[in-house]
C-alpha cells in the first residue's frame, strides 16, 4: 500500500500558507468594489525553494499583504503541493482534496505510484536533480478512463511538463520549453542575496529608515542574462525605484521622483 508519509512529507511547510489562502477565498464571498493599499513583492518558498505562482495562462500572480494577512493564489500553491484544486461555482467554494482521498474514492489506492515517485520519474527523464527543480504542479487526476499525474516544474531556464500513468509509472507525454528568465532555487548557497538584503541596500542608498518606507515591489527577475531585484518604495513625498544585482548586491540603476 502507498504510505501516507510519502504524501505528507514536507506538507507542514505550506500548511499555514494554505490556511491563509482559504481565508482569502472566504473574504471574496462578501467582496465589493473598493481601493485598498497593499504591501507587494512578497515571496513564497516551498521546501526551501523559491516558488513563483502562476495562473492557468502562465502569467505570474502577485502575492501581497493586506491588514497583516498574506494573500496568495490557492490553485497555484495547492497544485504545487500535490492537492487537487477544484472550484464549485454554484456554492462559491474552493475544494482541496488530498491525493490519498482521491485514490480512496477509486478503491484502488494500493495499485498506484506515489506523488514522490511521479516526481522522481519526471526528474530522471529530464536529467534534473531534485534540489535543482522547482515544482509548479504534481496533480493526480482521472483522464481518458485512467489516473495520471500531471507534473510541471522549472529548472534553470527550462519549464518541464509531464503526464505519467499513475498505475504503471509510464511517461505518457513530455514537453520542455525555454523561458526568458531563470528561477533560482533558494538553496542557501549564497547564489543570490535575499529580498530583505535587497531592501536594506536600497534603503541605505536612499537614506531612508525601514520604519518610514512603504514598499510597493520587491521582485526577483531575470534581465540581460543576470538575476536582479526590482525594488520600489515611497517615503514621505518621495518615490524610489531601484534595480539591484541579485548576486553581488550592486545597484544597477536608481530613480527618485516626487510623488504627485
Amino acid at each position: 500500500m502507498m504510505k501516507r508519509t510519502e504524501f505528507w512529507k514536507g506538507f507542514g511547510v505550506g500548511f499555514a500558507a494554505l490556511l491563509l489562502l482559504i481565508c482569502l477565498c472566504m473574504t471574496a464571498f462578501a467582496a465589493s468594489n473598493r481601493t485598498i493599499e497593499v504591501e507587494d513583492g512578497v515571496g513564497i518558498s516551498i521546501n526551501g525553494a523559491v516558488f513563483i505562482p502562476k495562473d492557468a495562462a502562465g502569467k505570474q500572480v502577485p502575492v501581497f499583504i493586506y491588514n497583516g494577512t498574506t494573500y496568495a493564489p490557492v490553485r497555484a500553491i495547492g497544485e504545487a503541493m500535490g492537492l487537487d484544486v477544484q472550484y464549485d461555482a454554484a456554492n462559491q467554494m474552493v475544494q482541496l482534496t488530498t491525493q490519498d482521498r482521491i485514490l480512496a474514492q477509486d478503491g484502488s489506492a494500493g495499485s498506484y505510484i506515489s506523488n514522490d515517485r511521479a516526481k522522481e520519474i519526471a526528474l530522471q527523464d529530464a536529467g534534473v536533480k531534485l534540489e535543482d527543480a522547482i515544482f509548479l504542479k504534481v496533480k493526480l487526476e482521472r483522464k481518458d478512463g485512467r489516473f495520471q499525474y500531471d507534473v510541471e516544474f522549472y529548472s534553470g531556464s527550462s519549464e518541464y511538463e509531464y503526464e505519467i500513468d499513475a498505475a504503471t509509472g509510464k511517461i505518457l507525454s513530455s514537453d520542455r520549453e525555454l523561458e526568458d528568465f531563470i528561477v533560482t532555487p533558494s538553496t542557501g548557497s549564497g547564489e543570490t542575496i535575499s529580498a530583505e538584503r535587497a531592501k536594506e541596500i536600497a534603503l541605505s542608498d536612499a537614506g531612508v529608515s525601514a520604519s518610514n518606507a512603504v514598499f510597493k515591489k520587491v521582485k526577483l527577475d531575470w534581465d540581460d542574462g543576470r538575476p536582479e531585484y526590482e525594488v520600489e518604495f515611497y517615503a514621505g513625498s518621495m518615490e524610489y525605484e531601484y534595480e539591484i544585482d541579485a548576486r553581488t548586491g550592486k545597484i544597477i540603476s536608481r530613480e527618485i521622483e516626487r510623488r504627485h
